[in-house]
């Protein structure tokens, strides 16, 4: 069992390497280095994943003899992931990282100035390459089902239907109720210098209790938190001189990871059950810390006064008004700006589209017009350039086919799991107070120091004494939507 666990924590010390050199990518490198980075990318990668494979590590797993539950989860887990991707061939592995990277790396080329076409050559070979990875990954009914489970492990695409389909009904009909109301003022709708902004989140992530010797922040194209290696983990934000509100719920959302992240057992790093139980999991911490924490009342009371200090135009506004300004519902072009109601339909959108990509009822060169022809639909808005549409997120055109539902389940699963919080702790004094600590001490007992032990809905029944069910995520936005506007659903 130490031989295992000592060859499992040499091979993270490479994966750690790898996602260094990611996040530097993202944040700091120059942008003529993006080929040769890909490169670089691919041969480490390469070499991490033939050391996932070797015949010595299924040897190290066939004699470990576990002598503990979390040995036997290490055991569990790792040979999961082993017999897993030991039907995929390396050159596949490789191959599929290095064209993912430069493509990555064209979407921002592309975004920017607003041309599919920049992009298009190497993300249909992008898609190719991950049905072939479905092929070998193996799957019952649905290639898909083969991309997703590497995310959130246990789901089909027909759960997600199931799920999915009420849950986007019941999103138009809340969006409707509340559009009834009639047009709400946003007090946060106002250009606010950068730096005032900046200073705030620094000062919002000392509040909030973060630790400064484990984790940075930094600006990227697209917020997002890598766990580089242990007590170090980089978060970045993005800063819109009109939309102050960005940054404020980037910035705490990216603080959910790192809280998961840095809060998972030392003793567990680098072994297969030293992460988060799934992407879903993991987004379910972002969202709660964002969303149930972060656009509550009790929060806004605890931030009021230095967020007036910090943006004097704002002290005119009791903090009842900045707080209703902070959850305002209405129809949105971009998924991360999304409120948390109208959310549901970016992610649905998303996954219809990325899962007929999959299993070819869909080519990449329409996915522009599909984008814009579903957008409408769901919406009632008309994509005006195609940044606002397909080429808004960078998670397709990096590879990562199976991805976005996990931001919906990570909704579902933090709703649910507050349920069952706000019956052990009084919550609502906690965070007005600020008392943050307390908070996270529940999600840790009961979340992050399981690391991946168990797989999501096993955790989540253990946490939360249910099985999963999104009735208690359209509970919550039941009882705070009535709360705040006179409708009724």
């Amino acid at each position: 069992m130490d031989k295992l666990k000592e060859y499992y924590q040499k091979m993270a010390k490479y994966s750690d390497a790898l996602l260094l050199l990611y996040w530097d990518m993202q944040t700091y490198m120059p942008p003529a280095a993006g080929e040769y980075r890909a490169e670089v990318i691919s041969e480490i990668g390469g070499f991490v994943f033939r050391m996932s494979i070797s015949d010595e590590l299924g040897e190290l797993l066939k004699n470990a003899e576990p002598v503990s539950e979390e040995d036997e989860a290490n055991v569990r887990v790792g040979q999961k992931e082993y017999d897993k991707y030991k039907k995929v061939p390396s050159d596949l592995f490789e191959e599929e990282m290095r064209v993912s990277t430069i493509c990555e790396q064209l979407w921002q080329k592309a975004r920017k100035e607003r041309d599919f076409e920049i992009v298009q050559p190497y993300f249909e070979r992008v898609v190719e390459l991950n049905k072939e990875m479905a092929k070998y990954l193996g799957y019952e009914k649905d290639p898909y089902d083969a991309l997703l489970d590497r995310f959130e492990p246990g789901m089909k695409a027909e759960e997600l239907d199931r799920i999915f389909t009420p849950l986007k009904e019941f999103t138009i009909k809340v969006l409707e109720e509340i559009e009834s109301v009639g047009k709400v003022d946003d007090p946060f709708e106002r250009e606010i210098h950068v730096e005032s902004q900046e200073k705030f989140n620094r000062w919002l992530l000392t509040y909030l209790k973060y630790d400064s010797t484990k984790c940075r922040l930094d600006v990227s194209t697209h917020p997002f938190t890598n766990p580089i290696g242990m007590n170090d983990v980089r978060i970045t934000t993005r800063y819109v001189p009109d939309d102050p509100k960005n940054s404020i719920f980037s910035t705490i959302h990216e603080f959910g990871h790192a809280q998961y992240a840095l809060s998972i057992p030392e003793e567990f790093y680098g072994l297969p059950i030293g992460s988060s139980a799934s992407y879903g999991f993991d987004e379910s911490q972002s969202r709660f810390w964002e969303n149930v924490l972060g656009r509550s009342l009790p929060f806004w009371k605890g931030i009021y006064k230095k967020f007036v200090e910090t943006f004097p135009d704002m002290a005119k506004y009791p903090v009842e008004e900045l707080w209703k300004g902070v959850n305002i519902v209405r129809r949105s072009y971009i998924r991360t700006e999304a409120d948390e109601v109208t959310y549901a339909l970016h992610i649905i959108l998303r996954y219809e589209l990325e899962h007929a990509l999959i299993n070819d009822e869909l080519s990449v060169k329409d996915i522009p017009d599909a984008w814009d022809e579903l957008f409408e639909k769901l919406f009632g808005l008309k994509i005006t350039n195609i940044s606002l549409g397909c080429l808004q997120d960078p998670h397709w055109y990096g590879g990562s086919f199976g991805y976005f539902p996990t931001y919906l389940l990570g909704n579902l699963y933090a709703a649910q799991i507050f349920d069952a919080m706000k019956k052990d702790v009084d919550f609502d004094t906690l965070v007005e107070n600020g008392e943050f600590e307390k908070v996270r001490g529940w999600l840790t007992d009961k979340i992050y120091s399981k690391g991946r032990m168990y797989e999501p809905k096993e955790l989540l029944k253990r946490v939360t004494n249910n099985d999963f069910d999104s009735k208690y995520f359209i509970n919550y936005i039941s009882e705070k939507y009535t709360n705040m506007y006179p409708i009724q659903l």
